[in-house]
């Protein structure tokens, strides 16, 4: 049985900036809190992400990466106005239980809503209303799993717009081709801490 459905919305930051910047669609495009050389991107879409760019890469790096970049100033306010958006579209279908970030919240399943058939259709009508109340440049990948840890593991294995499925039959079988890193909570302190043990993959780690 299904517990939890886990929804994560796809590079954020630059997705909100798309979604209400026409002329930024379909265009690489990175967010960063300075407009400054010697900053940093804290979200890079996914046309960004292409050539290589990534959270944390500095703006002058980017540039070199992909010239023809998109560099757009932080707008915090507007990211916060949008996440009450898309929180409202997840409530129309299904109570948020917990918020994780600005770009993360998480559900629990119950009755029918947990039988795989009908968890997935939830999913699939969460991103239509996402699609339809929060902006239809906006992607969302979604997990459903057990619990909330696994359906967060699922919510990153298919991005963008993603919808994957973990059950109890399916471990650990769908998790052995992820990194350590991969895993939430497994920073590189940790992973260095399980490689001087010994564990280096996910099926040791198991």
């Amino acid at each position: 049985m299904l517990n939890s459905l886990f929804l994560d919305m796809n590079s954020y930051f630059a997705s909100v900036e798309q979604q209400l910047r026409p002329e930024l669609r379909h265009r690489p495009v990175v967010v960063t809190p300075v407009l400054a050389e010697t900053g940093c991107c804290i979200a890079a879409s996914y046309e960004a992400k292409a050539f290589g760019i990534r959270t944390g890469t500095l703006i002058r790096d980017a540039r070199e990466l992909c010239p023809e970049v998109r560099i757009v100033e932080a707008r915090p306010e507007v990211y916060a106005r949008m996440h009450e958006r898309f929180l409202a579209a997840m409530e129309s279908c299904i109570p948020v239980e917990k918020v994780y970030s600005i770009d993360e919240a998480c559900a629990r399943l119950i009755g029918q809503q947990r039988h795989p058939t009908e968890a997935l259709a939830l999913a699939k009508r969460l991103k239509q209303a996402m699609r339809e109340q929060a902006g239809d440049y906006l992607r969302c990948s979604i997990g459903l799993a057990p619990n909330h840890f696994l359906a967060k593991i699922a919510s990153d294995m298919q991005k963008p717009d993603g919808l994957t499925m973990l059950t109890l039959a399916d471990l650990p079988d769908k998790l052995l081709s992820l990194g350590l890193m991969d895993l939430p909570g497994i920073g590189a302190r940790m992973h260095e801490r399980l490689r001087r043990r010994g564990v280096q993959s996910i099926e040791q780690l198991y």
